[in-house]
């Protein structure tokens, strides 16, 4: 598949979200729409009589579980944050990339990088140690994530019962087709009336975003991002609420909020007022923030000491001390479980009891741990191989699983997580880097490449974040559809092995075959932002994860996270909790707007509950919002051949 013929300049002059088939549906969320693609196709093949023997819940499932795996990888951001940077900072910044990068990491020269801009033969010998080299170190960085997601999977998905709603929109279409295969019925049902919806509201971006001619319905050109997120200007009468920065007003974003729990759905909202808009508001008259009001959205957050880095709340820390709070709370809170992980690897339980909780396990706690261990070292060896120090190389390796361990739980709790770079420095910053070295070092500059694309988003680093959550999806999938764990293990170690692979050759080959001169510039290694103009850049470094000082911030929000954990979890009544919270602090709402997608949602959800219980939300508001959803992702098919054409043909 062409990485880049799936998508087109949008009406917002950003990629087309109508015609990707490897970036997520709304930002903020992690879900993609290639899965639910493939078994919407899936569906229309069995209805129309083909392969009905061979479609069923077990062969619906390897399909779900490689359709997410694949569509992380096949996402211009995990390229173009791995392999595909390699090209960029070869040919834009030579000197500084061999100072460096190591030479098994990229091109072995200039002009072998140059190829790609024009086009021509792919040079596979002069390529083959970086894309060994990628291979591995992708799949074994894959394996990792796996083994952590099999560790936690009777806590996560037998215990816990984690809902991943992204994942029950995906099964709730699956058991709609007969044995596995098609839509059963015409008839006008809850999920066909939310189908419907999800079409009529996205046909019209879909066509707006191809032609020019086709009216604005929803207003999308004016003063909106991406994935519907409105943002306010100097000039609207909001501009004077200083922490209001924006809001997304997609129905797609409530559709996925509709299916997380009440409870978060509040916090969420709750915190954004409270924290942000009332709390921002008081500092202002304090005289913080001085002139945010004359700023847009995005500026309000990123320009300057402004909402995101800047005193007095400096919230981009305080969410990244209460996110990584959420892992460090759940190994302590798990520390029984995993004793007895422990105790059953060794053989230290009773046999009957080892039976017990390995009955369903893919692995033996023993060969999950030795997994886990084994490609942990492994991944200190790359990274020491890579140009990092021991310390720094400990540290990643830790660093890591500890912010995505965080990311998919608030993803299985609420079907949205914080996203973005800036968090991603805070460990590093605290232990090894206060502040960037003078001269720059090759161990600081590969540190701040790791660390700032692996610890950002699933389709940005497929290795990490994606294959974290597709691990524990599969699972999930596995759970719903009476698929054997040890099955989901094995397709999602098939994919970790086989897609790196067969997703940058491809890759590779689209460039060098089309030339990347022919493509957008964010879908060719000139849109691929170079180390050192981003990641090791000192002034970002400086100001990330909040300017100094940021870490008392930092520990404050663990602690806020702590306290909402233990109250929430003692005390029934309470009504707080710190999913909720890390959401309406960080990116999630402050550039990507999830508190609106909650507010709306949680009346919503409210509305149902009070007017027909569980029994109406579960009959009607659970199907209408997963057609809404399936609906709005069929469009994207459409928007995939339009793109397909105009590349090809354009008009």
């Amino acid at each position: 598949m062409l990485y880049y013929c799936t998508t087109a300049a949008g009406i917002t002059g950003r990629p087309s979200y109508s015609a990707s088939l490897g970036l997520v549906v709304n930002c903020n969320t992690g879900m993609t729409s290639l899965p639910f693609i493939l078994i919407i196709l899936t569906g229309t093949i069995y209805n129309l009589g083909f392969l009905k023997q061979k479609i069923n819940l077990r062969s619906l499932t390897y399909i779900y579980i490689i359709g997410l795996a694949a569509s992380y990888y096949i996402s211009f951001l995990s390229a173009c944050s791995t392999y595909g940077q390699m090209f960029g900072d070869r040919i834009y910044e030579p000197e500084r990339s061999f100072e460096w990068l190591p030479p098994f990491m990229a091109p072995p020269s200039v002009e072998v990088a140059k190829q790609i801009i024009s086009g021509g033969p792919m040079p596979w010998a002069e390529l083959a140690p970086m894309m060994i080299f990628w291979w591995f170190f992708t799949t074994l960085m894959g394996i990792f994530m796996l083994s952590i997601a099999t560790l936690f999977r009777r806590s996560w998905i037998d215990l816990e019962k984690v809902p991943f709603p992204h994942t029950l929109v995906a099964y709730d279409i699956i058991s709609r087709i007969p044995k596995g295969g098609g839509f059963r019925s015409i008839k006008l049902t809850p999920f066909l009336i939310g189908l419907l919806l999800g079409i009529l509201f996205h046909l019209p971006i879909t066509l707006a975003e191809f032609f020019p001619w086709f009216p604005d319905i929803y207003g999308w050109r004016v003063s909106t991002c991406a994935h519907g997120t409105w943002y306010v200007t100097p000039d609207s009468p909001l501009a004077p609420i200083a922490g209001l920065s924006v809001a997304n007003k997609s129905p797609l974003g409530v559709a996925i909020a509709y299916l997380a729990p009440l409870h978060i759905l509040f916090n969420t909202w709750f915190w954004y007022v409270v924290c942000i808009l009332i709390g921002t508001q008081i500092a202002y008259t304090m005289g913080y923030y001085t002139g945010i009001t004359g700023l847009s959205g995005c500026g309000r957050g990123w320009c300057g000491e402004m909402l995101d880095f800047g005193p007095p709340f400096k919230w981009i820390a305080l969410s990244t001390g209460a996110t990584l709070g959420i892992t460090v709370l759940l190994i302590v809170l798990n520390l029984g479980y995993l004793r007895e992980t422990l105790l059953a690897a060794f053989g230290r339980l009773s046999p009957d009891r080892i039976r017990e909780v390995e009955k369903n396990e893919p692995l033996s706690y023993r060969s999950i741990w030795i997994m886990l261990i084994s490609s942990f070292i492994l991944l200190i060896a790359v990274f020491i191989a890579c140009g990092l120090g021991v310390a720094s190389s400990i540290l990643m390796a830790i660093a890591i699983p500890f912010f995505w361990i965080a990311m998919v739980r608030q993803i299985g709790l609420s079907g949205f997580y914080f996203r973005g770079t800036d968090k991603s420095v805070a460990l590093h910053r605290l232990l090894l880097w206060p502040k960037a070295p003078e001269p720059l070092t090759r161990e600081f500059v590969m540190s701040a490449q790791f660390c700032m694309f692996y610890m950002d988003a699933p389709e940005n680093a497929a290795q990490t974040g994606g294959n974290l959550l597709m691990s524990f999806a599969a699972y999930k999938m596995a759970s719903l559809t009476g698929v054997s764990s040890r099955t989901a293990f094995k397709m999602a170690l098939l994919t970790i092995a086989i897609l790196p692979l067969v997703t940058m050759v491809t890759y590779l080959w689209s460039l060098y075959f089309f030339g990347a001169a022919r493509l957008p510039g964010e879908f060719s290694v000139k849109g691929c932002a170079s180390i050192v103009s981003r990641a090791a850049n000192p002034q970002n470094w400086n100001r990330m994860p909040g300017s100094d000082p940021w870490v008392p911030h930092f520990i404050v929000g663990f602690i806020i996270t702590a306290v909402l954990s233990v109250l929430h979890a003692r005390y029934v009544w309470f009504p707080f909790e710190p999913i909720g919270f890390t959401l309406a602090t960080s990116y999630a709402s402050l550039l990507f707007g999830v508190w609106s997608l909650a507010l709306a949602a949680w009346i919503l959800k409210i509305i149902t509950l009070r007017v027909g219980g569980s029994k109406l939300y579960e009959e009607t508001g659970i199907p209408v919002a997963s057609g809404f959803i399936a609906g709005y992702v069929s469009m994207i098919i459409l928007g995939g051949i339009l793109a397909h054409i105009r590349f090809f043909m354009p008009f």
